[in-house]
């Protein structure tokens, strides 16, 4: 039987990579976030239990940032970035409904795609969605995706 491998969390480091070097500027950033209000029918029927609790039934962005007035919805993609656009499209209407960011909730929204190679269709559909996609190159990403055969 083949060895298998220890798992890496690389989109983690990524995505903290990514933010530190496009944002070092930043008001905050808010990784891992659970994005919109805890389920309505959860909430009502357990009106003791604490908001953390009910984490685990939201869904997560990469990250959050607040930059410049705006929130910026980080979406990181390392193999298939195709997937980022929906995931965005999905959390958007959701972070002004978030209660950890009720502070926040008059600005606009920005939505980013981080991804570190370039595929015009995605960059395409993307646009039709304004979502931009940024590409964002680290060499251990490169030697991933190449271990992996997707360069």
């Amino acid at each position: 039987m083949p060895e298998r491998k220890e798992y890496t969390q690389r989109e983690r480091r990524y995505v903290q990579e990514y933010v530190n070097e496009r944002f070092p500027d930043r008001e905050f950033v808010i990784y891992n976030v659970a994005i919109g209000p805890p389920p309505e029918s959860l909430a009502k029927a357990h009106p003791e239990v604490p908001l953390e609790h009910f984490r685990r039934w939201r869904l997560y962005a990469d990250a959050i940032v607040g930059w410049k007035g705006l929130l910026i919805l980080v979406e990181t993609k390392l193999r298939n970035p195709k997937h980022g656009i929906g995931y965005l499209l999905q959390y958007a209407p959701l972070v002004h409904q978030t209660p950890e960011l009720a502070a926040y909730m008059g600005r606009p929204i920005q939505l980013r795609l981080v991804t570190p190679r370039e595929d015009p269709r995605v960059i395409q559909v993307a646009a039709t969605h304004n979502i931009i996609v940024d590409i964002f190159y680290k060499p251990w990403v490169g030697e991933y995706l190449r271990e992996v055969g997707l360069m």
